[in-house]
């Protein structure tokens, strides 16, 4: 059921980029990607947006960061951080785990730099590090504890809505799934909701409650996960899933 009260309302969104290479596409050169998309996310609700490469999922995590010009409404009822597939080349090389961490919270200019430095500390042991990291770079890290020390730089203003495109598929299985735990970790700790971006059908499976599957910019089929992955209504879907309309497993 999704919860009451939304995080996130779409309304007749399109957006695109721009190109001079498309200079006849749209208004001022845009090449449209996504074309009248419509959803709502709950508040702490997980949202799951399904579909494969290039189907315009990252571009609508990006039009809902505000990177993207484009038409229609998004209105967002808090504050919004996001997670990205590579941590690696998220995360600035000359900086250490501490500074990357603190960061979000010095641009906001609300606590002093001991208090800055506590809170860091607290959210570094919420994602499974500690302070001992703190002088790390990310070269000093493995690719999981890349991740963990981005979604605490994503976390540690406490935002009411992450996004989170394509966060485990650059890696391992077995470190995917410490994350995908940890995620729901976290949100047993924090009040936060979340779009989650992805490919994988079993992942979205477990992690979300409902889901929004996507083809070539547009949403061909919405609702609550169980229901989409058992009883698939758009051809697309049921392609997804190998034409069983059963969960993923089965």
């Amino acid at each position: 059921m999704q919860p009451v009260g939304n995080i996130l309302e779409i309304r007749d969104l399109s957006a695109g980029y721009r190109s001079s290479a498309f200079p006849l596409r749209g208004k001022g050169g845009i090449k449209t990607i996504l074309h009248d998309i419509n959803l709502d996310i709950g508040r702490d609700e997980f949202f799951g947006v399904l579909g494969e490469s290039g189907c315009g999922k990252s571009t609508l995590a990006k039009a809902v960061l505000g990177l993207l010009p484009h038409s229609g409404s998004i209105t967002l009822g808090g504050s919004v951080q996001a997670v990205f597939q590579d941590p690696l080349s998220s995360l600035d090389p000359r900086h250490t785990v501490g500074f990357t961490v603190e960061e979000p919270l010095a641009v906001l200019r609300t606590l002093s730099k001991k208090e800055r430095e506590l809170k860091a500390d607290e959210m570094l042991e919420k994602v499974g590090l500690n302070s001992s990291y703190r002088k790390r770079l990310p070269a000093e890290l493995s690719g999981g504890q890349r991740q963990r020390v981005c979604i605490a730089a994503a976390l540690v203003t406490e935002p009411k809505l992450l996004v989170a495109d394509e966060a485990i598929s650059s890696l391992d299985v077995s470190v995917g799934a410490q994350i995908l735990n940890l995620f729901r970790e976290l949100h047993e700790q924090m009040e936060f909701a979340m779009m989650f971006i992805s490919h994988n059908l079993d992942v979205v499976y477990y992690l979300c409650s409902r889901v929004a599957v996507m083809q070539k910019g547009r949403i061909v089929e919405s609702g609550p996960v169980e229901d989409v992955y058992a009883r698939p209504q758009s051809g697309y879907t049921r392609q997804l899933l190998g034409g069983s309309g059963l969960p993923p497993g089965n």
